[in-house]
């Protein structure tokens, strides 16, 4: 008799804020498409418990083709539209299956598979193929690891290139990604840009660990920015809210001084040998500027990302 997650409660042990952290320090470093794909899925694969499969589906003239994986040999090929995949990848949504054998479309490929979790890989208002989770467990996948999951694939988004072969528009006419998604990215990167803070303020005791941390808020920073930039600031600077107009402009002038901030110290800073021949002016400049960040994401989270959300509803 197939187990059920109720029984097991395999989501309860997994820690996907940890989980995050690891894929971003697992990925930060390189910038190979097929390199990426292959370490995110086999780290799924080996992190998550009761799995059973882990791996990419891309888009190509007659469907999705597999990409590269963790687990048993799989489907090579998916017909356009069928399966939880081609569902989820069709829709841009998350798709979790409770029983599979159930699902009316379900595509076969290990029959030991009883549940499933497939995550669109969403980019700038498209679709890049999708990455599909399985599991020999019914119910294994519940809004906790719906969350988590996507979580993660968003940190494979953000430190890989896309190759424009897989680029899908949205298939309905002026139809976008869910918006509300993009402005939980930009507080998903606040999180993480706060834990990065209070890691160099609490841990980094060496230059080298300093630096280390540096590299890491930078990549996070900049994912976040470039969201800022080409998503949200454009999106409310449209909208027919006289209030949200001038907040999203207001935001846009103050952040691009702390960019400038930040460049600076990077600049100045990054070279090998900086940090240690002067630690204290270091300091002192980091710490000027992760005073204005802290109060900068603290008012975003508490004004302009609630009025986004508001507006985008």
């Amino acid at each position: 008799m197939p187990q059920t997650g109720t029984d097991t409660q395999p989501n309860a042990a997994v820690d996907y804020d940890l989980l995050e952290r690891q894929a971003a320090s697992l990925l930060e470093d390189e910038r190979d498409f097929i390199a990426n794909c292959a370490n995110f899925a086999a780290f799924v694969y080996d992190v998550l418990p009761l799995v059973n499969w882990a791996g990419f589906y891309f888009p190509d003239a007659h469907g999705l083709v597999l990409g590269p994986f963790g687990g048993k040999p799989a489907c090579t090929r998916l017909p356009a539209g069928r399966g939880v995949c081609g569902k989820a990848f069709e829709s841009a949504k998350t798709m979790i299956v409770d029983d599979v054998e159930a699902f009316a479309d379900h595509i076969v490929c290990d029959s030991a598979s009883r549940s499933e979790l497939v995550v669109p890989l969403l980019h700038e208002n498209a679709v890049y193929g999708v990455f599909d989770i399985d599991s020999p467990v019914l119910a294994r996948f519940h809004e906790v690891d719906k969350v988590g999951i996507e979580r993660l694939v968003r940190q494979f988004i953000e430190h890989t290139p896309l190759p424009n072969q897989y680029r899908t528009e949205r298939l309905s006419a002026g139809a976008r990604i869910n918006e509300r998604i993009d402005v939980q990215t930009c507080l998903d990167h606040h999180s993480v840009l706060r834990f990065l803070l209070d890691e160099m303020d609490q841990r980094a005791t060496s230059p080298a660990e300093m630096i280390a941390l540096l590299k890491r808020f930078r990549n996070v920073l900049l994912a976040h920015l470039k969201l800022e930039d080409e998503w949200l600031y454009p999106q409310l600077g449209k909208s027919r809210n006289a209030i949200v107009r001038g907040k999203a402009e207001r935001y846009r002038r103050e952040m691009g001084g702390l960019r400038a901030q930040f460049v600076e110290i990077w600049r100045k800073w990054s070279p090998n040998g900086a940090i240690e021949a002067n630690v204290d002016t270091w300091r002192t400049e980091w710490d000027a500027f992760t005073h204005a960040l802290r109060g900068r994401i603290d008012t975003e989270d508490h004004d302009l990302y609630l009025a986004a959300e508001a507006d985008l509803a």
